[in-house]
């Protein structure tokens, strides 16, 4: 794992394990991207980096087979994530790797419609691929990190480990293209192109790439407002065919009964002239 955040908060989290004893340990190379050495034998390199580093950040993203990009449910982190895939095309040579977006800290009360609004409209987005499964905000997380623990070693058999779980499953058991696959289908070989080749070779390289994300790097169309939209749409539909089917079994259910009520009285009527006849 390699940790270019300049909070450090993964190298802090790895540390208090060392600290505590909990096994299995977990190594952490930290520093900008020019002191960190990339293992060459190890299957996943994960790598927690971001953007107030951004020379670091530049670089890993010329390096990184895919990303992953968690979003809140907010309209402002619609917008950002929109910036952040044009920022992503443009400093990988139009290029770039997999992108991988999910909701974090999504909301536990079902009634509560933003993280389905945030959803559909991450769902529209083109250059990155939604995962459905969720992070909830739910307080295991936050003290799970603080012990220096997963999710699942602090309690295993709670909702939030289960959610993590599934989260992880999905994650690491898909095929995804490497940078070498992308290479191939780059319109600029790399005989041409002399900085992503420096950068797959030479991690510590430090091609020219484009600076900042502006906001020239937003997806020309209201993509997010426009799946709000739609998505309300939708639901209103929903509802809207929902009640009519309740109103009609209601109906249906009336009527029924009405007919079996005007059964059972026509029966007592028919049984009680039965009986006066027996009587006279």
């Amino acid at each position: 794992m390699i940790d270019l955040d300049p909070q450090k908060t993964l190298s802090d989290a790895a540390a208090l394990r060392m600290e505590e004893g909990i096994e299995p340990s977990i190594q952490v190379d930290a520093g900008t991207f020019s002191d960190v050495t990339l293992p060459e034998n190890a299957e996943e390199i994960i790598i927690d980096v971001g953007a107030s580093d951004l020379g670091s950040f530049k670089q890993a993203i010329m390096i990184a087979d895919r990303i992953l990009i968690p979003v809140t449910p907010s309209q402002a982190d619609i917008w950002s994530t929109q910036r952040f895939v044009g920022f992503l095309s443009k400093n990988t040579h139009g290029n770039p790797p997999e992108s991988i977006t999910f909701l974090n800290r999504a909301d536990t009360n079902k009634t509560i419609q933003a993280s389905d609004e945030a959803a559909a409209a991450l769902d529209t987005l083109p250059g990155v691929r939604l995962m459905p499964q969720r992070l909830s905000d739910r307080a295991v997380f936050r003290d799970s990190f603080s012990e220096g623990l997963a999710v699942f070693e602090l309690e295993p058999r709670s909702i939030a480990s289960r959610e993590f779980k599934a989260f992880a499953e999905t994650l690491f058991g898909r095929g995804y293209r490497s940078a070498l696959d992308r290479l191939q289908k780059q319109k600029t070989s790399t005989e041409v192109d002399s900085t992503f080749r420096e950068a797959l070779e030479t991690p510590s390289a430090k091609p020219v790439v484009t600076d900042g994300i502006d906001d020239e790097d937003v997806i020309s169309a209201s993509t997010a407002e426009a799946a709000y939209e739609n998505w309300k749409q939708v639901q209103q539909d929903n509802k809207k065919h929902k009640t009519k089917e309740g109103n009609k079994r209601k109906k249906d259910s009336k009527e029924k009964k009405g007919g079996k009520d005007k059964k059972t009285k026509k029966g007592r009527k028919g049984k009680k002239r039965k009986k006066g006849k027996k009587g006279g």
